[in-house]
């Protein structure tokens, strides 16, 4: 049994840990902190953690108390991660017990959300319109995102509270993003209908996701790690699945329309595109407003270093040095700020991340050109372990705050 001085120290290390868990924390990182704040607590613990359960065991060897909590994969809250430091950090420091740590936890775990359903619809909207600037697409195609990303938004929101349709959204949602992508082709001109689908369902390709599985991996955490890519090769085989559908359905009904080709937007776009996406990703990431400017820098840094260096050394080394910038600079931010690297390392991530190729990889296979789906899956691998080389590479330039 544990000692019963340390029930108190037990309850909060598992409200944590779930919280965490919720918001987004890889697993490797979150071990590692509830390690830490253990040690600082003065009580021995182990902790695993995958993406749908938590193990503990706390007390020593000989008198262990292991409990197991059954979650869910949670979606990023850089507000609540960065809540949730401030009481570790707080706890770590004596200012408050464990008792009065998992109230604040509780708290914070039971606050309304920052964003409202229509501000996040309109996050869904930008971002993919400034998606499809990034693709090289033009008014056209962002216009017809725009539309698309918030019609998108609204149905994840529906979905929210409904299960079953939760399940089945990435497959619906990318049926329905190619099929109208494909009407609009058909009527106005001329319009790219691939780059406007791919920027409709960024926010559901789980490029992010990919790229923190393989860093588990690569961290030896490889329970984790295999379920998470594997729920993120299920999504892509789903979007994969829908979209073709959908295609299908707008050529059974207006036949096969021939590809066009975007007229790109002029290199001001780009510059306009930028902090429009870094207040779509405050918003989907329910990042602190005060947040937005060095959400802004980060992702800046990381796709401009990275466009920079793809363009003299190809994508994947320029993945690498992109990785690596954007992880100095989360790195040298949270030890000067007192923040979780998280809040810019993970929407810069976004601007990073290979997920883009996966749906051009199923989108080839759809289409019988099986040696051009190969190579575009097999490109978004090296891409992901490009990102996650050059974050171990920032790691050792600058050393990661101790807990978040």
């Amino acid at each position: 049994m544990i000692d019963p001085r340390h029930k108190d120290t037990a309850a909060f290390l598992m409200r944590l840990a779930k919280a965490l868990h919720a918001y987004g924390t890889p697993s490797h990182r979150l071990e590692e902190a509830l390690g830490i704040i253990s040690v600082s607590l003065g009580v021995e613990a182990q902790f695993m953690a995958t993406p749908t359960s938590i193990v503990s065991s706390i007390g020593p060897e000989d008198h262990q108390e292991t409990f197991l909590v059954r979650v869910e994969p949670g979606e990023t809250n850089l507000d609540k991660l960065t809540s949730l430091h401030e009481i570790m950090q707080r706890v770590e420091s004596g200012e408050l017990d464990e008792r009065q740590g998992w109230i604040e936890v509780d708290n914070v775990v039971s606050a309304k959300p920052r964003y409202g359903s229509a501000t996040t619809a309109i996050a869904y909207a930008v971002t993919s319109g400034t998606a499809a600037t990034f693709f090289g697409g033009g008014w056209r195609e962002a216009g017809l995102s725009v539309a698309l990303g918030g019609l998108l938004g609204l149905l994840a929101i529906f979905a929210i509270s409904r299960p079953r349709l939760a399940a089945l959204y990435p497959a619906l949602a990318a049926m329905l993003a190619a099929a109208s992508a494909s009407f609009a082709a058909a009527f106005v001109s001329p319009v790219s209908s691939s780059i406007t689908t791919l920027a409709g369902i960024i926010v559901l390709i789980p490029g992010l996701s990919l790229t923190i599985a393989m860093n588990e991996l690569a961290h030896r955490h490889l329970v984790s790690g295999t379920a998470r890519l594997t729920g993120a090769l299920i999504t892509f085989l789903q979007i994969g699945l829908g979209g073709a559908t959908g295609w299908k359905i707008a050529e059974a009904m207006i036949g096969q329309q021939a590809p066009s080709e975007p007229l790109a937007l002029p290199a001001a776009g780009l510059l306009l595109a930028g902090p429009l996406a870094a207040a779509a990703f405050t918003v989907l990431f329910r990042a602190r407003p005060a947040d937005f400017g060095w959400i802004l820098f980060g992702s800046m840094v990381a796709f401009l270093t990275t466009r920079s260096a793809s363009g003299a050394f190809g994508p994947e080394i320029g993945a690498a040095l992109g990785a690596w910038a954007l992880g100095c600079l989360s790195n040298l931010l949270a030890r000067w700020r007192g923040k979780p690297s998280s809040i810019t390392l993970v929407p810069g991530l976004l601007m990073l991340v290979p997920g883009s190729f996966g749906f051009r990889s199923l989108q080839a296979l759809v289409n019988h050109q099986v040696l051009a789906g190969v190579e575009t899956g097999f490109s978004m691998v090296l891409i992901a372990m490009s990102l996650v080389t050059g974050l171990f590479l920032s790691n050792l330039t600058i050393a990661p705050r101790r807990l978040l």
